[in-house]
Order: C-alpha cells, then sequence, then structure tokens
C-alpha cells in the first residue's frame, strides 16, 4: 500500500456548522422562544458530539498511518502536534476567563450563576470533571465551553496509549470494547447519580463518537479505495434519507420526550451518523464542501469561533444591559445572533492570522513522515 497522507479539507464546512450549531444554543433568549428554542436545542445534541466525531476520525487517521508507514508512533511529536494547535488558545481563553470574572465582580456585569472556577483544574484540562462534581458550570466566559476541550485532551492520551501497544489489524476489537464500556458506564452514572443534570461531560460518556470516528479513520487509513467505491455508489435518495434521520435525531428529544434511556442508544446512533456524515464528505464531490466554499473557509477558523463566541456573546449582553436595551422578540434575537456571528468571525481571523499561525507554521516540523514505496515498488518485484 502506498497510499499518499490526504489531508481532508472537505471536512472544513462541516466544523463551521457543528460550530454554529453550539453557537445557536448560546444566543441568549433562544431557548425561551417556542420557534427558536426548537432550533437551537439541535446545538445541545449535535455540534460538540459532532466535532469529537470528527477527532476520533482524523486522529485515528493519522496514527494508523504513521503507524502503517513507520511501524511505530512517535509520540513526541503527537503530543506537540497536538499541544501545538490546541493549547496556546486554550490557555488564552483560560486568562479571558479569568479576567472576565474580575471584571464581572468588580462592576457586576455578566451572568453570577455557577462555581467559582479553580485554575488549578483549569489549566490542567480538569474543568470538566469540576462540572461534573458541582453538577453546574463555572463562571467567566469562555470556561464553560471548555469542558469539550479538556475531554479532547483526555482522548489524544487515550488515543495515544492505545495506538502504541495494539497493532493496527486489533484496532476494531479495541474501539468496539471501549465503545460498550462507554455505554456500560452511563448505565452506571444515571444509576448511581439520576439527579445530576451534567451527566456526559467526560470522556467515557463520549466514548460512541470516538470510536465511530475511530473505526472511520481506520477504514479510511487501511482500506481508503474500497471505502471511496462503496460510498460512491451511495444514491443521492440514499443520502437524503440519512440527512433526514440526521436531522429527526437532533430533535428526538422534542418529538418524544419520553423514550426510556435514550441515554444508552441516542449517542450510539448519532455517533454512526455522523461517521456516515463523515465518510460520503470525503468520498464524494459536493461544491459546498469544496475548499473555495465560504463554509469551508470559515471552519478553518472554527476552533477560534468555538473559544471566542461566548465571549463576543456576553460582552454584547454586558453593552446591551447597560445601555438599557433588551434582547426581546424574534427580530431583536436573530439581529442580536447576526451581529454576534459577524464579531465573533471577525476577532478569529485576526486571532488565527496573527495569533494561531505562527503556532501552526511551527508545528509542521513536528508532522508525519510520508510513507516510502514499498520493497516490491524499490525493486520492481511484482
Amino acid at each position: 500500500m502506498n497510499q499518499p497522507l490526504l489531508t481532508f479539507q472537505s471536512l472544513n464546512a462541516l466544523r463551521f456548522f457543528a460550530f454554529f450549531s453550539v453557537f445557536l444554543l448560546h444566543i441568549p433568549g433562544f431557548e425561551g422562544s417556542q420557534f427558536l428554542g426548537k432550533i437551537v436545542l439541535a446545538g445541545n445534541v449535535s455540534g460538540v458530539d459532532f466535532f469529537f466525531t470528527l477527532s476520533g476520525f482524523l486522529i485515528s487517521y493519522l496514527l494508523c498511518y504513521e503507524k502503517i508507514a513507520t511501524g511505530k508512533i512517535n509520540g513526541r511529536n503527537y503530543f506537540l502536534r497536538r499541544s501545538l494547535r490546541i493549547w496556546p488558545l486554550y490557555f488564552l481563553g483560560v486568562g479571558i476567563a479569568f479576567l472576565n470574572n474580575f471584571i464581572s465582580q468588580k462592576f457586576h456585569l455578566g451572568n453570577p450563576d455557577g462555581y467559582s472556577p479553580n485554575p488549578l483544574y483549569s489549566l490542567t484540562f480538569l474543568e470538566n470533571y469540576q462540572m461534573i462534581i458541582h453538577d453546574n458550570f463555572p463562571n467567566g466566559a469562555p470556561l464553560r465551553v471548555f469542558w469539550s476541550l479538556c475531554v479532547e485532551e483526555h482522548f489524544y492520551l487515550l488515543w495515544f496509549l492505545i495506538f502504541s501497544v495494539t497493532s493496527t489489524k486489533q484496532l476494531p476489537k479495541i474501539f468496539g470494547f471501549l465503545w460498550l464500556t462507554g455505554i456500560t458506564y452511563r448505565m452506571w452514572f444515571h444509576a448511581y447519580f439520576p439527579e445530576n443534570s451534567i451527566d456526559d461531560y467526560d470522556l467515557l460518556s463520549k466514548m460512541d463518537f470516538f470510536c465511530a470516528g475511530g473505526l472511520s479513520g481506520w477504514m479510511v487509513a487501511t482500506r481508503f479505495e474500497k471505502v471511496k467505491s462503496y460510498f460512491k455508489q451511495i444514491l443521492f435518495y440514499q443520502r437524503t434519507i440519512i440527512a433526514v434521520l440526521m436531522v429527526f435525531l437532533f430533535y428526538s428529544n422534542l418529538l418524544f420526550p419520553g423514550l426510556p434511556f435514550k441515554y444508552l442508544y441516542i449517542p450510539s446512533i448519532s455517533a454512526l451518523l455522523y461517521a456516515c456524515i463523515i465518510l460520503m464528505t470525503i468520498t464524494t464531490s459536493w461544491l459546498i464542501f469544496e475548499e473555495v466554499s465560504p463554509f469551508s473557509q470559515l471552519g478553518k477558523i472554527s476552533y477560534a469561533m468555538y473559544v471566542y463566541h461566548t465571549v463576543v456573546i456576553v460582552a454584547l449582553g454586558a453593552l446591551l444591559k447597560y445601555s438599557g436595551l433588551m434582547v426581546e422578540g424574534w427580530f431583536t434575537k436573530v439581529t442580536f445572533a447576526i451581529i454576534a456571528l459577524g464579531i465573533s468571525i471577525i476577532v478569529s481571523y485576526f486571532s488565527y492570522r496573527y495569533f494561531e499561525k505562527p503556532f501552526l507554521r511551527f508545528k509542521t516540523r513536528f508532522r508525519i513522515k510520508e510513507r516510502e514505496p514499498n520493497q516490491a515498488m524499490r525493486t520492481g518485484v511484482k
């Protein structure tokens, strides 16, 4: 096998759509609207979980590729790549959160609800466990959304350990075992902590998404041509059915609020659908996912938008409160959302260009080594 390292530029648009669903969830007043609230609730189900599936796919593909190409995983380079991508903006965001707390307390702005964060946990990627213990969110934007970044860091570590000690052929079995472990853990958690509202903000609870993405990444790394050939055969109406199922799933909590034990099977169904969407996107040519698409361009800065959007929303809300204005009525809420999105995009663009890019350029020094031609190709032996 002599397949070159793939880059999957078409996934950038999906990153933006996932971010956008999360963004809507945080617009003030949307949750109280009968119409807008139903749209926004999808972000609570889909956005972050899709990011987890995407991470599972990309990291698994890269680690599989490296292990096949070199026979081992270079831990130093792996952790440096991940750290240079995540840490600079993460630690900046933590600093902004504690600064926001100081300003809010001094000038009585923002939302006082939530627990006071401890920098020891915030800086060591353990904020998600603090949230589970307190069964609440921390004060200070953007720290409230950083639980997902903590889960990502835990995932990076676990996946490195798995790929370091497991052969590529055994990975599907490992993913299957972890998937069942995650379901069992959720069953245990809901049995012993039935009153907790924050019940799935840790790695084990999200294992369905990482494992579904992991299986997809393994398939693409080991048998891409077969995967590509299979998904190209999926007809337009079949893709439409998958998209309808996705939308149906997003709103399942509204359509069937009384579904029994949905915490057991809804994440697995979601994860499978997300993995299908990823595989269809990378194996077919859709204009909306092309690199020149505006959604793809926005997807490149989606991490920055995820970090900054709550800060922008809180700042805009505080400014309106100071001005004596209220975000009421659907027109005002939509206008607020458009302005907040626009500012988030502008701030994120400059952050990506002038703050993140220097780290990303340095990150390329630790990229994965490309596969060399196999022995048969070098010698001409068939």
